[in-house]
């Protein structure tokens, strides 16, 4: 069963899990968040071009 907070989830494009998504879920970060939130773009934005690469095949 799907819960209304995944129906109303639709990720920017560009994006599989934006960092304000992210950052709710895990919560409060400890040190320098900007670093944290940086990485994490850099990542998101692999992992989209990967998917994307592979579903242009």
């Amino acid at each position: 069963m799907v819960d209304k907070k995944q129906i109303a989830f639709v990720p920017e494009a560009g994006t599989c899990l934006p960092w304000k998504v992210k950052i709710d879920e895990v919560g409060e970060i400890p040190g320098n968040e900007e670093i944290v939130k940086k990485e994490w773009e850099k990542l998101e934005a692999f992992a989209y071009a990967f998917i994307w690469s592979w579903v242009q095949r």
